[in-house]
């Protein structure tokens, strides 16, 4: 349910703000990445995952947030607003959030992927 409720909500602003680079390039990255885990790699960790994305979103408030100028006179990294739906979560731009969202799922599909070959092998002598 969460892939299908995220392909549909990230096609629909895609299809809407497609003359937003910022935007549009991360829900195209967001639905790609959740079209292979759920029907390409089947992983079947994505709402799990997702259940601890959301916990980790105090700790992304607070270094997002200080990046984009929450308690700073200026922020240390600035949003093009023509690029961007200018929606933001205190100071921090919603798509960032779908960013952190796909690189978090990648990161952990990929130790998924990689950490057996990491793994030293038994053998039986």
């Amino acid at each position: 349910m969460i892939a299908f409720t995220t392909c549909i909500g990230c096609v629909l602003i895609a299809l809407l703000y497609h003359d937003q680079l910022y935007t549009f390039v991360t829900v195209v990255a967001a639905t790609l990445t959740m079209i292979f885990l759920h029907f390409i790699s089947r992983a079947a960790w994505i709402g799990e995952a997702s259940l601890i994305y959301f916990c980790l979103m105090p700790g992304f408030f607070m270094v997002n947030g200080i990046l984009t100028g929450t308690g700073l006179e200026a922020p240390i990294v600035n949003y093009n607003p023509d690029e961007i739906l200018n929606i933001r979560m205190l100071t921090i731009p919603a798509e960032d959030a779908v960013y952190g969202y796909t690189q978090f799922l990648l990161v952990i599909y990929f130790f998924k992927r990689f950490s057996p070959m990491l793994t030293p092998q038994k053998t039986n002598n």
